[in-house]
This record gives structure tokens, sequence and C-alpha cells, in this order.
């Protein structure tokens, strides 16, 4: 990314987060019952801006998964998954893996969604420890 557009991004989150902070306590609190997360959840989200968690629906097209479809038929499924990929310290390898088409096959072993995307897609997990 450019100088350009890394300054365009941080104004944007800037306004962002300007924005909220004008919301009173109470606005906040329904802002938070409306998404169905915890009122601190939406403080960290609108921090990492409105492109934060975009690369969920990109790695479940990859895994030829339906992000509408699973949106639809299990709404806080996607919602829980939403804010964990938001939250991702592995950002940049699930970005670049995706731009690189290997995120099918990398995924797992960074993407704090991968087992729930692994039962989405019918596999099973195999324990490999042992008793």
């Amino acid at each position: 990314m450019g100088l350009a557009a890394t300054i365009r991004q941080w104004r944007s989150i800037l306004a962002q987060a300007h924005e909220f902070d004008a919301l009173g306590p109470d606005q906040r609190e329904a802002l938070a019952r409306d998404i169905g997360v915890p009122e601190d959840v939406v403080v960290r989200l609108v921090a990492r801006g409105a492109k934060a968690g975009a690369e969920l629906p990109r790695l479940m097209q990859a895994l030829s998964l339906d992000p509408e479809g699973i949106r639809h038929w299990r709404a806080a499924l996607m919602r829980d998954m939403s804010v964990s990929c938001s939250e991702c310290a592995a950002v940049a390898r699930c970005r670049r893996d995706l731009d690189r088409g290997q995120a099918s096959l990398t995924y797992r072993g960074y993407c704090p969604n991968a087992e729930t995307l692994r039962e989405l897609r019918g596999e099973r997990s195999v324990d490999l420890s042992f008793s």
C-alpha cells in the first residue's frame, strides 16, 4: 500500500472513531446490543476500521463456502466468525495467502476460525494427541 493510500485509510479510521466517540453511552450500548456483541468489542472493531474482517468472505469463497448463504442461515455464527476475523493478528498473512491463491492450503495454521470453517466444509478434525 502506498503512502497516499495509507494516509487515506488512517483518516477514514479516525473519522469512524470520532463518529463512534460522539455517541452517548446509551447509544453505544444500543449499538452493541443491536449487533449482538459486547460494547468493548464494538470499540475494538471501530478502532480496526471498516475493512476489518474483509478476509473472511474471501477465505470462505476460497474454501467453496457461500458466505451469504451461511449468514442467512447461521447469522450468529457468521457474526462470531467476523468478530474473530476482525481481531485476528494474522491478517497480513491471511491477505497475502488470499492474494496468492494459497489460503485454502495454509489457513489452518493461523486462522482463528479454522475449526469452524472445517466443520462448515464437512471436514472432520483428526485428534493426533495420544493419551
